[in-house]
């Protein structure tokens, strides 16, 4: 083979793969290390959008310690400003297609930004009553507020499938919002476990958020949105339109709460023996 030719091998192998690191086929490094990793029998396998570095951490040393495995999107894929309901279908839909490239064997897969703080051994009881070998698919809103805020997706792995085949061809191009455009893309509707018997929502939109001293300002006897408050379940799934300082909170508080009813189920325990 000739100088020039080789040289232009040797280019056209370098533009080769410089588009091998595009975003359309790999969207991190996370990406390439997990690709030859195998998922074998997980219950819940979480893709997760990154918002931030801090907000991501803050997401891994909490509730996404109890889903199986992860996959995290990082967070300069994401145009923030302008996160409307077209924008989220597209994003949602990268998401989901980006998932297949990924090998595992998982019953249930759910998409979800890192504004959330979600209860995930509560969450897997309740997919727990159905069947993945079914085209199952729910999507977690909350349905008591007027607050945007970003869906979180959970498919089981016969309505992934499904997705994947069904997708190109009947996926409304003009859908409203989230929950139209995937509705015509699976063909059927979905099930319902964002809402309790007395239809209240178990997704809680945060609408006012911590701020360090703010209630030595109020007046005695204040509460702040209390009805809205009390028009969530009692049994939630999860809190969501989360900043970094009210996950931080969260947290400690979600893992003081736990931790109390461990010790106290354990006397309670004690007590019969």
């Amino acid at each position: 083979m000739e100088p020039k030719s080789i040289f232009l091998l040797g280019l056209l192998m370098f533009r080769v793969g410089r588009l091998m690191r595009n975003d359309k086929l790999a969207w991190s490094s996370e990406y390439e290390s997990k690709k030859y990793k195998s998922y074998h029998n997980t219950s819940l396998f979480l893709t997760l959008q990154s918002t931030g570095t801090e907000m991501t951490n803050l997401c891994q040393k909490s509730w996404c310690d109890n889903v199986d495995d992860v996959f995290v999107v990082p967070h300069h894929y994401v145009n923030w400003q302008k996160p409307t309901e077209p924008w989220l279908i597209h994003h949602f839909s990268k998401m989901l297609l980006h998932t297949r490239r990924l090998p595992h064997q998982a019953e249930w897969y759910m998409f979800a930004f890192d504004n959330n703080y979600i209860f995930v051994e509560r969450l897997v009881k309740e997919l727990s009553k159905f069947d993945p070998h079914l085209p199952i698919y729910t999507i977690l809103r909350d349905s008591n507020t007027d607050i945007p805020h970003k869906p979180v997706l959970i498919l089981s792995r016969f309505a992934l499938n499904t997705f994947y085949d069904m997708q190109e061809e009947n996926c409304s191009e003009n859908a409203e919002s989230v929950e139209e455009w995937l509705t015509t893309c699976m063909s059927i509707p979905p099930i319902t476990i964002s809402t309790d018997k007395k239809r209240k929502s178990r997704i809680f939109a945060v609408k006012r958020h911590f701020q360090v001293d703010e209630m030595k300002s109020m007046p005695v006897g204040y509460h702040d949105d209390k009805e809205y408050i009390h028009s969530h379940s009692n049994s939630l799934l999860s809190f969501t339109n989360l900043t970094v300082d009210d996950l931080k909170l969260l947290s400690v508080f979600v893992e003081k709460v736990e931790g109390g009813s461990r010790r106290n189920n354990r006397k309670t325990t004690s007590n019969y023996f």
